[in-house]
């Protein structure tokens, strides 16, 4: 496993602390760093070899972390996107997660969590914490936020796969358990994606939490 990573920050003494503990990681490497999102963009224009996954900063001149994620979707949909922040007001987690965000990581996150959510979103497509579960378990109850999620007929199987998602077991790990193909349960993924509107998994656990398919204690184990 060999991770490549960039990052867009524009406190500069934050992002090059990243850059460093990055680099400090066993099989990771940091390919570039933008000090706003219109130079990240311009950046991945130019690279040979795209990122895996971005350290998104949230707040930025420019083009700040929710409107360059939104264009990094249309146009590098691969590449999977941790947001930075200060804010973990849940509207901010929500906006992005429907953006297509694969996680989020509060910028006075220990080391070793920088770490994990970085590997967690490569493996698995989503990192999320407790706390940002609880927030955006919340923010999903509250009938001001522009969330749109109506009721899908997802068959048992479906909620099944969708639970061992929320537990972070791979396709390969589903597969087993479940006595699948992995062909078969990608199919159920797609159609998980398909029925509920959702662009990655980060957005499938949002739904799953939502429509209370799973609970909380899920994520604990």
């Amino acid at each position: 496993m060999h991770i490549n990573v960039a990052i867009a920050d524009d406190q500069k003494l934050f992002r090059k602390g990243m850059a460093a503990l990055v680099n400090s990681f066993e099989n990771m490497h940091l390919i570039f760093e933008a000090e706003d999102g219109q130079h990240l963009l311009d950046l991945l224009g130019n690279v040979q070899e795209p990122p895996d996954v971005i350290l998104l900063d949230l707040s930025m001149p420019n083009l700040n972390g929710l409107e360059t994620l939104k264009i990094l979707k249309e146009n590098h949909e691969a590449i999977k996107v941790i947001i930075l922040t200060i804010h973990e007001a849940e509207n901010y987690i929500l906006a992005t997660i429907q953006a297509g965000a694969n996680g989020y990581l509060a910028k006075n996150a220990e080391p070793e969590e920088v770490e994990k959510a970085i590997i967690e979103v490569f493996n698995n497509d989503f990192y999320f914490t407790l706390p940002m579960l609880e927030v955006m378990r919340k923010g999903l109850v509250k009938k001001s936020l522009p969330m749109v999620f109506e009721s899908h007929n997802l068959t048992p199987r479906e909620k099944e796969v969708l639970e061992l998602i929320c537990k972070q077991y791979n396709s390969n790990e589903i597969a087993e358990k479940l006595f699948l193909s992995n062909r078969t349960v990608e199919g159920h993924r797609n159609n998980l994606l398909l029925k509920t509107g959702n662009r990655n998994t980060a957005g499938l656990v949002l739904y799953a939490l939502k429509h209370k398919l799973i609970d909380l204690d899920t994520f604990s184990h």
